[in-house]
């Protein structure tokens, strides 16, 4: 009798090994999601690149109306015309550009960026390609297809409480 109940320990000890395991490849697979389903989990609203209409003409400059968005290169163009694409740089943070033809003969497409410095979490999902040396892009004619998100603004009110020690928290 006795070997039986080291046979039913053993299978006990079994099962709480395999669901110990199955609990950290579940952890780990949730740590790894791509940040599309981690922003759209906290709430976080996807963000876009600037209609084609949304852009003006300020001197040698384009901006948005609301002016969150400028090309800091000087543009002899007239007219944008539509919209190319969008270009990510960074390491898990970084900078959005977005991409636009204009009715230009020849030139560089017109290159569009926050005028705010906005972290913006690596994209992934929708048009965009796999990171290539800290860079991914999204190369097409829908706005719709290259969204993001931003990093989220931490509450700074009490820098102090971030680094106040706390004997408990330590066990």
């Amino acid at each position: 009798m006795p070997i039986q109940g080291g046979k039913m320990f053993n299978n006990i000890h079994k099962y709480f090994l395999l669901s110990v395991i199955l609990g950290f490849f579940t952890a780990a697979v949730a740590a790894n999601l791509d940040n599309t389903a981690a922003a759209v989990n906290t709430g976080v609203a996807k963000l876009f690149c600037p209609q084609v209409e949304a852009l003006n003409k300020q001197k040698e400059f384009w901006v948005t109306q609301d002016n969150k968005w400028k090309n800091y290169t000087p543009s002899t163009a007239t007219k944008v015309t539509s919209f190319l694409g969008a270009q990510w740089s960074g390491i898990k943070i970084g900078k959005i550009i977005c991409l636009y033809q204009t009715n230009e003969a020849v030139g560089f497409p017109l290159a569009v960026e926050q005028m705010s410095s906005q972290a913006i979490l690596e994209p992934s999902g929708g048009g965009w390609s796999a990171l290539t040396g800290n860079r991914r892009f999204c190369k097409s004619a829908s706005i719709a297809d290259c969204y993001f998100f931003a990093e989220t603004q931490r509450d700074n009110t009490n820098i102090y409480k971030d680094i106040e020690y706390n004997p408990k928290a330590a066990l």
